[in-house]
């Protein structure tokens, strides 16, 4: 009888579909984007509608002819709103969001003072995040509109290539917990 008990209890498991645990909190890491170069991030899924973004990045730059530097701190932001296109896996994301610059440095002709830009971004792309799955996938276009400019603080905003709206694009990989 015991033998009985333990075989039918394994058939059970085994057949029992159990339902599979949500993972809504995601590590991610971007190139491009709202953290500029790249950006380390914490992504919280919100009932599979929306995404809250907060993240991390630091560059360090070295002028080795005049020994000139530039530390530059990105602290990218964001809302997200999901649109399912397919199972739950694949939607379509748009967003607003901040790509918060603190800089510093005697690079620029801010010499060695410490700045703060607010710059605001539009994500536009695609997302494959299964809720049951370990890892998500994004890409997307990120425009952001420049504030100020990094290299003269009485112009009238960032302009590395040539306009206050600069086109930008991100591509991110991210393991789901």
């Amino acid at each position: 009888m015991k033998l009985k008990l333990i075989i039918l209890f394994t058939i059970i498991i085994f057949v029992m579909k159990l339902p599979a645990q949500e993972l809504n909190n995601s590590l991610t890491l971007e190139l491009g984007g709202g953290g500029l170069a790249y950006s380390i991030n914490y992504e919280h899924l919100i009932k599979q509608k929306f995404i809250v973004r907060a993240g991390l990045s630091y560059i360090s730059i070295l002028e080795n002819q005049t020994d000139k530097t530039m530390n530059l701190v990105t602290i990218p932001l964001s809302l997200s709103y999901l649109q399912n296109i397919k199972s739950n896996k694949h939607f379509i994301e748009l967003g607003l969001g901040t790509m918060d610059l603190i800089t510093s440095g005697n690079l620029v002709e801010f010499k060695g003072v410490t700045n703060v830009f607010i710059n605001p971004y539009f994500i536009a792309g695609y997302r494959y995040w299964p809720t049951n799955r370990k890892w998500n996938f994004k890409i997307s276009l990120t425009p952001f509109y420049g504030s100020k400019s990094l290299t003269n603080p009485t112009d009238q905003g960032f302009m590395p290539l040539g306009s206050k709206i600069q086109w930008w694009g991100a591509i991110g990989t991210g393991f789901n917990f």
